[in-house]
C-alpha cells in the first residue's frame, strides 16, 4: 500500500491518498505518518481517499491491529471529522469490512462517501466548532 498526505490549505484539511493492497503494518504506517504531519494537531479534519485502495483480503487480525492503534492515539486524533471516500458501489463492502470484530470507540466522526464533493461539504459543515 503506498500513500500520499498533503495539507489542502484551501479547504483547511489534512487529504490523505491510498493506493494498493491494504494491510495493517502500511495502513499503520500511513496514520503514524499522518499524526506525525506537522499540520495535524488534534481534531484536524481529514479526507481519506481511497478510491484506489484494494480491501478486499484484510483479516479480522489486522483490522484489530488498526483498531487498537486508532484507540491508543484517540487523545492525538481529537474530535475532528474523517471522511472515508471508496470507488463508487464500494461503500457497502467498507461497511462490511469494518463490521466485523469490535467497534472502534473513539472521538473523531467518521462517515463514508462515493463523491468527494460530498465528502468535502460534510467536513467543512461547522468545521469551525472542530
Amino acid at each position: 500500500m503506498r500513500y500520499k498526505i498533503i495539507h489542502a490549505d484551501a479547504a483547511d484539511l489534512l487529504l490523505v491518498t491510498t493506493e494498493g493492497q491494504m494491510n495493517s503494518r502500511d495502513f499503520i504506517a500511513m496514520a503514524r505518518s499522518l499524526l506525525e504531519h506537522p499540520d495535524c494537531i488534534p481534531g484536524t479534519n481529514v479526507i481519506f481517499d481511497h478510491t484506489a485502495l484494494i480491501f478486499d483480503r484484510v483479516s479480522v487480525g489486522e483490522l484489530e491491529e488498526i483498531r487498537a492503534f486508532h484507540m491508543e492515539n484517540d487523545e492525538k486524533i481529537g474530535s475532528g471529522k474523517s471522511a472515508i471516500i471508496v470507488k463508487a458501489g464500494l461503500s457497502g463492502a467498507w461497511h462490511q469490512l469494518w463490521a466485523q470484530g469490535q467497534k472502534i470507540k473513539a472521538k473523531n466522526k467518521v462517515r463514508v462517501f462515493e463523491d468527494y464533493a460530498l465528502a468535502l461539504e460534510w467536513v467543512q459543515e461547522n468545521s469551525q466548532s472542530y
